[in-house]
């Protein structure tokens, strides 16, 4: 089931900006059915960092349909 967006997806959509909304589930956030663990922000933590670092390489592979 899906649960609320945030505000990133409105403004992106207002500004042409790229973006990816992403994030860990908290508690109580948007929906009772959406819990966080410790484990989830190291998870996030690492996913953040690996994009970062790799940043260069996937830009150049990103396609935008307009």
């Amino acid at each position: 089931m899906p649960c609320g967006s945030t505000i990133g997806p409105i403004l992106a959509s207002g500004t042409g900006i790229r973006t990816v909304d992403i994030g860990a589930p908290q508690l109580s956030m948007d929906s009772i059915r959406e819990m966080c663990a410790v484990d989830d922000v190291k998870h996030s933590y690492e996913h953040l960092k690996a994009f970062y670092e790799e940043f260069t390489s996937l830009d150049a592979k990103i396609s935008v349909g307009i």
